[in-house]
């Protein structure tokens, strides 16, 4: 990767966790520049005068943003090491300009969680949160308030990627549960910080059932449909258990990841740290039909004849997602098509079905859906129309 893409995916990156008041990881700025240009570069991006003349600017940067990205994508300092000192000012602009456009993208939608009972018509990139009592609230993009639930319940979003109940409830536990439903659209994910400190990251395409506060004494139990990365709050006396459609992951405190798509023919549980115990969800007391996983291994588990393959993989593949990266490796088309669908909120219908069983490599950020099925087009010619949200291969 040439020092610009690696500029523009650091930008990505650090945006958003300047966006969401999120510590800067600088040691991997420090691997292309000098310490001193990484505080400056920095300094530039969060000081208070730097953020108000960003602010200033956003009305104007949604018009001008293609050319803007074009400019800095074609300029010759990116071929040309002898020019290393300036990258820092393309660095400046490359994050000013990932800042400047999830902004404008934030401020210009409507700021609201709003209580509905129905969620048909709802915008493609709204989240819904079924309180479990016939109440639903929608949760836009911008959202960023406290809102107090009809069940009593007190929760925090934050800039419409964060739902924290971990801080707000005056207790862990209760002595009654009481259930929340969340359902990602396609082209969106989200955090939800459980009220034991759990934290969840939910993929596009997916819906998590869990409750406000667990039982004490009991196993800490959530429901998922689709994919999502679990960081566990530890507690050897409240087993932590995901079930799924098929099978359930128990844990104590530990990170990994699971993807259970309904339309899927898999199950993938891939393990970050610490151990998990996988088993059918009716054995889930069974220990001759539980798998134990440690760290690096990938956990398949076939639907329609039941069966699982464990493999030690590299991580960070399966967990790119949760960096705003999607990666294929070695994956059929078919399958890829999926996963883009559900990351740009899009329709694909393949009318090339000899691709479908072709394998590709590759990694995508902040690229466009035409610039993907560019990408792809140019390694295995096939031609494709988009129209609005609709795409077509031939």
């Amino acid at each position: 990767m040439n020092s610009l893409k690696r500029i523009i995916s650091l930008a990505k990156k650090t945006a958003l966790r300047i966006l969401n008041e999120k510590d800067i990881n600088t040691s991997e700025i420090d691997e292309i520049f000098s310490k001193d240009d990484t505080e400056d570069i920095i300094n530039n991006l969060t000081s208070t005068n730097i953020k108000k003349e960003r602010e200033e600017q956003l009305k104007y940067i949604n018009k001008t943003k293609q050319n803007d990205w074009q400019n800095v994508k074609s300029n010759s300092l990116a071929n040309n090491k002898s020019f290393k000192h300036l990258y820092k000012f393309a660095a400046i602009l490359i994050l000013c300009l990932t800042l400047g456009y999830v902004s404008y993208k934030n401020i210009n939608k409507p700021s609201q969680i709003s209580s509905d009972k129905n969620t048909i018509g709802l915008p493609f990139n709204d989240i819904v949160l079924d309180l479990g009592n016939g109440e639903k609230e929608i949760i836009s993009e911008n959202s960023f308030q406290k809102t107090i639930s009809k069940n009593g319940s007190l929760l925090n979003v934050e800039n419409g990627f964060k739902l924290d109940y971990s801080n707000s409830n005056s207790t862990k536990f209760s002595e009654k549960l009481v259930y929340n439903e969340l359902t990602i659209p396609y082209g969106r994910n989200l955090q939800v910080i459980l009220s034991d400190g759990t934290e969840v990251t939910l993929n596009s395409g997916s819906s998590l059932k869990y409750p406000i506060n667990f039982i004490k004494g009991e196993n800490r139990t959530v429901y998922l449909k689709g994919e999502a990365f679990f960081d566990v709050e530890k507690n050897k006396k409240q087993p932590f258990i995901v079930y799924t459609d098929n099978m359930n992951i128990k844990v104590l405190g530990t990170k990994f990841n699971i993807s259970s798509y309904p339309e899927d023919a898999y199950i993938n549980t891939v393990l970050v740290e610490g151990s998990v115990a996988i088993s059918p969800n009716s054995n889930v007391s069974n220990p001759k039909r539980t798998t134990i996983l440690k760290p690096g291994d990938k956990a398949k588990w076939t639907k329609q004849d039941k069966t699982i393959d464990v493999k030690t993989v590299d991580t960070s593949i399966y967990t790119a997602w949760t960096e705003g990266r999607v990666v294929f490796e070695h994956m059929p088309f078919k399958n890829i098509i999926k996963k883009l669908e559900r990351r740009y909120n899009v329709t694909i219908t393949n009318n090339n079905t000899s691709l479908n069983n072709e394998n590709f490599t590759a990694s995508f950020d902040i690229e466009t859906i035409d610039q993907v099925l560019n990408s792809f087009s140019k390694n295995y010619k096939f031609n494709y129309n988009i129209k609005e949200n609709s795409i077509t291969i031939n």
